[in-house]
């Protein structure tokens, strides 16, 4: 027993390697989320490794990034799912020859099955396996298919529950998505909540200059403007926000915004066009840089999810809204945890997709009521604070990495004591 002692008083951090397709210096939301939490850890005096796609490997702010090489720019599904291919095939190369017994590959979930597809390559090298679960497949695809879907699917949910009950920690944003987990039988010890943090852009709010200068950019700034900022997606829902445009086109004085693109953005341009809807404007997306202004120029938040999704997901948009202190305005489902914690925190309103004039009786109260929308305002920031912030995130990552890594040094360790005793004939 003397020698594994020996070996597991001098563990040291174990070395990270983070595996996501989009990487600095790409502003998708999983980007911004790894290289926030890569450069944190660095700085922090961890050796981080990050494979993802694109040119350029080598050493930035800390970390060493390892390039799977450009995808083609895709049009449709066809040469997206080249570019998913095309990563994965990478990044089992890179694993292959870049993961060591005691190294902890934290894997993400884009492309989908990552997490599936990567596991194996590095268990197989001796590393220890963390899944940061952002969105759930292939639930969200058979959601959208419906049953035969979900019965072809099958084999690719087996893969994927494997790699989650076999990996040292299971990564949620929120506590649906936990359960969603534990539902594929991941020991409950397995499973930590770490929700995703507002950009550390939003950390200090913008000044009101700056504020006053975007609303006039612009127009608006006569105006209440309801924004929807970020990815218009597949599961998000927009109807209740079109009906409650509707409804409200003869008030001048409010405006609906939205601001960004995605896959649903030419569905609900259409809409807005057939609707005649001129209170609804599109800008497209801000930059990392601007965002704080942007969000503060709004006066209410649109942060919207469909129900069939509501296990699956968690809108990343939801923590930046709380930071710039501007009161929430949520279509989803009722009982689930947005709609429980703005209404526990009382800085937001939530309401189901049918609801659209519920929503608009909503928006003309609260342009009415600048007092009560500075009281949520005011509460939506001290709940930024107390859950979204990057500074308690990267702490509990730490801890994670620790407990995962030191308990597979520790195997390591074990394993080269018993090599030493029982050498091969």
């Amino acid at each position: 027993m003397t020698r594994p002692i020996q070996i597991i008083r001098h563990l040291s951090k174990p070395r990270l390697i983070f595996v996501n397709r989009v990487y600095w210096p790409a502003e998708a939301a999983t980007a911004q989320l790894l290289t926030d939490l890569a450069e944190g850890l660095a700085a922090r005096g961890w050796p981080v490794h990050v494979i993802a796609a694109g040119d350029e490997s080598g050493p930035h702010h800390g970390v060493t990034i390892h390039r799977t090489g450009p995808g083609v720019k895709h049009g449709g599904l066809i040469s997206r799912t080249r570019n998913y291919w095309r990563f994965l095939r990478g990044t089992r190369r890179l694993l292959a020859i870049l993961a060591q017994p005691g190294d902890v590959v934290v894997l993400m979930t884009d492309p989908p099955m990552l997490g599936a597809a990567a596991a194996s390559v590095a268990s197989r090298r001796g590393a220890q396996i963390v899944h940061w679960i952002q969105d759930i497949y292939p639930e969200i695809v058979t959601a959208h298919v419906g049953a035969l879907g979900a019965w072809l699917l099958w084999p690719l949910k087996a893969l994927r529950n494997a790699a989650w009950r076999s990996a040292g920690c299971c990564v949620a944003l929120g506590t649906d998505m936990a359960r969603a987990v534990a539902a594929q039988h991941v020991a409950p010890g397995c499973i930590t909540i770490v929700p995703n943090w507002a950009p550390r852009e939003l950390q200090t709010p913008p000044a009101a200059a700056e504020i006053t200068a975007r609303r006039t950019a612009w127009g608006l700034a006569d105006k209440f403007i309801v924004a929807y900022s970020g990815n218009l997606g597949r599961v998000h829902e927009f109807k209740a926000v079109i009906e409650a445009a509707r409804i409200l086109q003869a008030r001048k004085d409010i405006v609906f915004l939205f601001i960004g693109g995605g896959a649903r953005y030419a569905e609900v341009r259409s809409a807005v066009q057939a609707g005649r809807l001129d209170n609804v404007r599109f800008l497209p997306p801000e930059s990392r840089a601007q965002l704080a202004a942007a969000l503060a120029a709004a006066d209410a938040h649109l942060v919207t999810l469909r129900p069939d999704f509501a296990r699956l997901v968690y809108p990343s948009k939801l923590a930046g809204v709380l930071a710039a202190g501007r009161p929430v305005l949520f279509v989803g489902p009722p009982e689930g945890e947005i709609a429980q914690l703005l209404a526990r925190e009382q800085c937001g309103v939530a309401v189901a997709p049918a609801e659209g004039s519920r929503l608009a009786e909503t928006v003309a109260q609260w342009q009415g009521e600048p007092g009560q929308r500075g009281q949520m305002g005011r509460r939506a920031r001290a709940v930024y604070e107390k859950v979204f912030r990057f500074e308690p995130a990267l702490a509990q990552w730490e801890h994670i990495l620790s407990r995962v890594g030191t308990a597979g040094q520790v195997q390591f360790a074990m394993a080269a004591s018993d090599a030493v005793k029982s050498p091969a004939p």
